[in-house]
């Protein structure tokens, strides 16, 4: 299993597609894993496609202390991967989590970011909502921690759906360590949220593809569709909520194929 270190953390990552290709690394969902990305990644044979499990998820390391979970924390997986690849630039993209990780990245290290794809990003809207829902569940995993540790370590020995990733990313969720979760909600609740005022998103002047949900408040499809209109060179997608792209990756890849042929490589 392809694995790399940075400082003291050992994190997973996937390879698919061309070695020579576009590289594009992508990430995943809070408390998800990279496999919710795999059958997309599986359609871009043309390109380099680096799957990344960012720290406390999962097949990556999952420290328990509240400070390791930061948006500067995340970006550096993203960077210490091309490090450890010997690659300078590559396109970062990733879902909810993954979202805001990439315009972390952006923002923190615009060098190394040839484009951004952004799905389902938790902005301004989403900010009140995100508070109160991830504020309880934190307390939830960290108060009943007793009861789920069992439950967690029981989910995870379940055996992997081969042909359908997407259920082996939703058991690596359900059976995500109480005491991690909660560490990585507390965590990145407590630091300040990805900048999206005027100035700091005029810097992030590298190609973005912006997909917005309909009918989900956290991901508002109005911050969606504003950030678009507000990046440099951003473009915008609608899809109708979540599921859409993940029971018909082929439309995701589609979508993705078009808009990684317009980068530079």
């Amino acid at each position: 299993m392809p694995r790399f270190r940075r400082d003291d953390l050992e994190l997973w990552y996937g390879q698919r597609g061309a070695p020579d290709g576009l590289p594009f690394v992508v990430t995943h969902g809070l408390l998800w894993s990279s496999r919710m990305m795999e059958r997309a990644g599986a359609l871009l044979p043309e390109h380099r496609v680096l799957l990344l499990d960012l720290h406390g998820h999962g097949r990556s390391d999952k420290p328990t202390e509240v400070e390791r979970y930061t948006w500067a924390e995340m970006a550096a997986d993203v960077v210490g991967l091309l490090d450890h690849l010997g690659i300078e630039r590559a396109v970062v993209g990733g879902l909810s989590l993954g979202a805001n990780v990439t315009l972390a990245t952006a923002h923190l290290h615009p060098q190394r970011v040839a484009g951004m794809v952004i799905e389902m990003p938790v902005l301004r809207r989403g900010h009140p909502i995100g508070k109160a829902a991830f504020g309880t569940m934190a307390m939830a995993y960290a108060g009943a921690r007793g009861v789920l540790g069992p439950v967690s370590r029981a989910v995870g020995r379940l055996p992997l759906p081969r042909r359908a990733p997407e259920l082996a990313a939703a058991r690596d969720m359900v059976g995500a360590d109480p005491r991690v979760a909660a560490a990585v909600l507390r965590g990145l609740l407590e630091d300040e949220p990805v900048a999206e005022d005027d100035v700091s998103l005029a810097r992030l002047t590298m190609p973005a593809l912006v997909v917005g949900h309909r009918h989900d408040p956290l991901h508002a499809v109005d911050d969606a569709r504003e950030l678009a209109e507000r990046l440099p060179d951003g473009r915008y997608l609608e899809a109708s909520s979540i599921a859409e792209f993940r029971l018909r990756p082929e439309k995701l890849a589609e979508e993705l194929r078009t808009f990684l042929a317009g980068i530079e490589h």
